[in-house]
């Protein structure tokens, strides 16, 4: 079922975005072809979270996965100033990537937890909050919906401790709508965010 969504979906596309007259071309996956690595997105938002010295980082869904990924919580260790980087993961192999590669680094935290559960009842101010978790469809959705309200609710979750200078970042946001970013731009945008850029990964900042 969820294939023949996704063809209806990837056909409709094919009609309506003539590819070659200032369109993206989007893969039947519902990514865009020829898919980027998000180490310049990772290396420019590390950069950022410094200028505006940053103390506090947060990155929901995390793991090792390799240079398609970015392997983010590398990004954080290496070329930020962070005082505290704290990395949830409903699993317990995600964690434990991380901690093989991370276990110089005291700032490092590792949660094993819900992500919004733990963002709920996180008091202390965020500086950089990194988004790349994953949750399925409930049934009956469009899909992608899900995760769409998945992000929008860890927005909703963070909102009051984010700081006044803060940064959002967005992984896999060169996909179709409905998806990860669909709904919390436009609420982040309400609370004083404004989008850096946007493709491989969106980063929007409230300065």
């Amino acid at each position: 079922m969820m294939k023949k969504i996704k063809k209806i979906i990837y056909a409709y596309l094919k009609r309506a975005m003539p590819f070659g007259h200032g369109f993206i071309a989007v893969a039947e996956s519902g990514f865009w072809k020829n898919r980027q690595t998000p180490a310049k997105s990772l290396n420019k938002a590390a950069a950022l979270f410094n200028k505006i010295n940053g103390k506090n980082i947060i990155e929901v869904g995390t793991g090792i996965h390799g240079k398609l990924s970015g392997n983010s919580m590398l990004v954080w260790t290496k070329k930020t100033n962070a005082n505290r980087i704290i990395a949830i993961d409903i699993n317990q192999e995600r964690l434990n990537e991380v901690s093989e590669v991370t276990q110089e680094h005291s700032n490092v935290e590792l949660v094993l937890a819900d992500g919004i559960d733990y963002l709920k009842n996180f008091r202390e101010p965020i500086d950089l909050l990194y988004l790349d978790f994953w949750v399925p469809d409930p049934d009956g959705v469009t899909p992608g919906s899900g995760r769409a309200d998945a992000y929008k609710e860890a927005f909703i979750a963070a909102k009051d401790v984010l700081r006044e200078k803060s940064l959002i970042l967005i992984d896999d946001t060169d996909h179709v709508c409905p998806w990860k970013h669909t709904y919390i731009i436009p609420l982040a945008r309400e609370n004083g965010y404004r989008v850096l850029y946007t493709g491989r990964q969106t980063l929007l900042i409230r300065e």
